[in-house]
């Protein structure tokens, strides 16, 4: 299991592509989050937006085209998409997750 997770410049956005990768089965499930309040370097000037994050959960079989779904469908020039592994879950979600992502989309 890998969480993936990526910041988006607004609601709307963060839920419809959640929903998506959820519906083609390149994630279990996405969370998405409250707005955070971020500070960044964008084109040589120091930046200040507001960003709904999300965290997605899939499987490692998944999340190179979880990961291209993400990038061609977010409106961010360049999207922050990031993995990481956690130390340990639970057997049984990690079940889950691996299941949820194996089944045929509807």
């Amino acid at each position: 299991m890998l969480e993936v997770h990526v910041s988006f410049g607004d609601a709307g956005e963060a839920e419809r592509i959640a929903r998506a990768a959820v519906e083609k089965r390149l994630a279990a499930c996405a969370s998405v989050q409250a707005p955070v309040r971020s500070f960044y370097w964008w084109q040589q000037a120091l930046k200040e937006a507001e960003e709904v994050p999300v965290v997605f959960k899939t499987a490692e079989s998944k999340v190179h085209d979880l990961m291209d779904f993400i990038v061609g469908a977010h409106s961010y020039e360049l999207p922050g998409v990031v993995v990481h592994r956690p130390m340990t879950a639970n057997a049984r979600y990690l079940d889950w997750i691996d299941t949820e992502t194996r089944r045929p989309r509807r």
